[in-house]
């Protein structure tokens, strides 16, 4: 059997790790989750946790290591040791940690699997250590020990735990001189090994001594010394491998095939990995067939870690925010983008570029998870759609807490193109004028218009007008200036723009919704509209704390496809008034009312009837000489009975949400006159 890999995601978590032993104390530990997703959407992960500090393997290291495994997806992998040889076989090898975090999730999607380790031993520092650990169960304990010695602490471990083996970890600490008479206050105590006692340990290999001495992953240094078998040196007694460090899960599985052939015992453990990293680890020690304890149990320096964890920014329109981002999307470490600070840093899959929050304009806002996969096509297809000229500048008019407004620091990021903000004191317009492409809502391009004075700019190449729909008589106004507008379609789901009318037709209000490379969208018919449907690689993973979302995406839009086979959007499922019946589309009416004298917006809702079950209604922005009674005649004429509104509130401007959108729910509460039926 062959399992297809379509998908990898790499997260960075950092946490705060509390030590013990020698180094007691506090510090920070970064790791990359890795995630590998299978053809039929299981996922798989493995952790890569290089030591600070070491300079043959670091973060960034692993990293690079993971971004260049990515570049065989998708790939087949045979179901076995064997498959599994030869897939590693090509990755690069210059990060250690990363190799093991890639093998040891494609051994788990394999199905490479032992039983855990029935002999474990624990880290302990204090008798009162040692105790817990033996009644957790611990077939040893692990101890650190430095210079100078002190043989006192160790005795009183081995009193709390009597006939307990013993296992010393050195770290190379003890002055070479006084090894033998370290080793002899040892000699009364049940001491399984002591690992790397001095610097120069392996020439201390040439006599066998009554206390076992141990090797540790410094072998991936020796084993450059040719002139040196280690391993048919008498006087090692055993080898303390970390995949992590050593390189790999296959490195190590080979070393301690060929250590137990020659009679030295295997100890495999961890390097103060995530829990991740821990497990993958003990999958290790399964496999290997030793006499010894597998030093895996969950290391007391992991209580701070909080799984992958997004850092929350504040997002607002500063030079410190956009800084934020980028470093953020720069190091791969996940952001939650949000309007006020959260109480919790939210979890998130590994992979995770971006959380954003929804408007809530039909409901609760929801996370909404982009991984780095999605917003890099989004930006890609972005780019291959509008493309990039010398000189570009791109004005950030909208929050980027919300999709408009990220993806244009994300974009312009990826080009190194300059974003242009709305300086102190400046106006839309003043800010407009730098630049060559914008991003706005409607309404911000009907404030734009309601100064009879104000023309566009000469370079500016195109505003990307979304966010809500733009009534026919806004982009009439629009068009009438001049305006090199570019109607898109969108959503917090897909990262913005999935549809949007091409550059050539900039300032056409006619002009048809493209979707955007490498995106598929389905829709219903004129009649019969139906929810449109997206598959596309700029799709978000899904909500927090829910599943993964299907492909095709099923959204709440409702749409259909023209005979010039371009994307008419004709509302939301759930904006949708059924009166008596019939169901009305309020963008539909509202595209007629805004075309009536007097009336420069529109909002239309629908509000609760004993008799219909709903009756339709509209907010109106309205002009002074505004006559309702003649805008109803007009709309009679235009509209079926049903569409017609029975109820309206005139209004100075339309309610809006956080998001600048039309805020439906808002204007039902709002104060209405009742329109006769006619």
């Amino acid at each position: 059997m062959v399992v297809t890999f379509t998908e990898l995601h790499a997260s960075v978590t950092t946490w705060t790790m509390a030590s013990v032993g020698a180094a007691r104390g506090r510090t920070e530990r970064s790791a990359l989750i890795v995630e590998l997703v299978t053809a039929t959407g299981e996922r798989f992960r493995g952790e890569a946790a290089p030591l600070p500090g070491v300079s043959r393997d670091s973060l960034e290291d692993a990293r690079r290591v993971v971004r260049a495994f990515a570049q065989f997806l998708p790939f087949g992998v045979e179901a076995s040791m064997q498959g599994l040889v030869e897939l590693v076989g090509a990755v690069p090898a210059q990060s250690p940690s990363a190799r093991f975090a890639l093998e040891t999730a494609v051994m788990r999607a394999l199905g490479i699997s032992a039983p855990a380790p029935t002999r474990v031993a624990h880290v302990v520092d204090t008798p009162d250590e040692a105790r817990a650990a033996i009644a957790a169960g611990a077939a040893a304990l692990k101890i650190k020990v430095g210079e100078p010695f002190d043989i006192g602490a160790v005795r009183s471990i081995a009193a709390a735990a009597p006939g307990v083996p013993l296992r010393l970890d050195a770290n190379q600490a003890w002055p070479r001189e006084r090894v033998d008479e370290y080793l002899d206050l040892l000699a009364e105590l049940p001491i399984e090994l002591v690992e790397e006692p001095c610097v120069d340990t392996v020439e201390l290999l040439g006599t066998k001594r009554a206390v076992p001495l141990a090797l540790d992953e410094s072998l991936v240094a020796l084993s450059q010394r040719r002139d040196v078998d280690v391993l048919a040196l008498p006087g090692l007694g055993a080898l303390v491998l970390k995949p992590t460090l050593f390189g790999g899960a296959l490195a190590c599985l080979g070393l301690a095939q060929r250590a137990r052939a020659r009679g030295i015992g295997v100890v495999i453990t961890h390097a103060l990995e995530g829990p991740i990293g821990t497990e993958a680890v003990r999958l290790v020690a399964s496999l290997v067939d030793s006499p010894l304890a597998a030093g895996v149990a969950d290391h007391p320096a992991l209580a701070g870690y909080r799984g992958v964890r997004a850092r929350v920014v504040v997002a607002e329109r500063t030079p410190e925010t956009l800084d934020a981002i980028r470093a953020a999307l720069d190091a791969e470490t996940p952001i939650a983008l949000v309007a006020a600070p959260l109480d919790e840093p939210p979890e998130v899959p590994p992979g995770t570029a971006a959380v954003l929050f929804t408007s809530g304009s039909t409901g609760e806002p929801r996370g909404v998870v982009l991984s780095r996969r999605a917003i890099d096509s989004a930006i890609d297809a972005s780019a291959a759609h509008l493309g990039w000229q010398d000189g570009d500048r791109w004005l950030l008019a909208l929050s980027t807490a919300h999709a408009g407004g990220l993806a244009v620091v994300a974009r312009c990021h990826a080009a190194k193109v300059p974003v242009e903000l709305v300086r102190e004191g400046d106006s839309l317009a003043a800010a407009l004028a730098r630049c060559t492409l914008a991003s706005l809502v409607p309404t911000q391009l009907a404030a734009l218009l309601e100064d009879p004075t104000w023309r566009p700019p000469p370079k500016l190449r195109a505003i990307l007008l979304g966010g809500a729909a733009a009534s026919p008589a806004l982009l009439a106004r629009a068009a009438a200036r001049g305006v090199p507008f570019l109607r898109t379609y969108g959503m917090t789901e897909t990262f913005g723009q999935i549809a949007t009318a091409t550059p050539d037709r900039a300032g056409d209000p006619t002009a048809p919704l493209v979707p955007l490379r490498g995106v598929t969208l389905t829709a219903g018919t004129e009649a019969e509209p139906a929810p449109i449907q997206i598959t596309a690689p700029m799709l978000a993973t899904g909500y927090l704390g829910g599943p993964r979302f299907p492909s095709p995406f099923t959204t709440n839009d409702l749409g259909y496809f023209d005979d010039q086979g371009s994307l008419v959007v004709v509302g939301r499922v759930d904006d949708i008034i059924i009166t008596g019946g019939e169901n009305v589309h309020p963008l539909a009416v509202e595209a007629v009312l805004t075309k009536l004298p007097g009336i420069t917006a529109a909002l239309v809702f629908g509000v609760s009837d004993e008799r219909w079950g709903q009756l339709v209604a509209a907010a109106l922005v309205v002009t002074p000489d505004f006559d309702l009674a003649r805008a109803t005649a007009s709309w009679r004429a235009a509209l079926p009975s049903s569409s017609r509104p029975r109820e309206v509130a005139l209004v100075t401007s339309l309610p809006l949400n956080a998001n600048g959108k039309p805020d439906r729910r808002a204007a039902a509460t709002l104060a209405r006159v009742t329109v006769p039926a006619g």
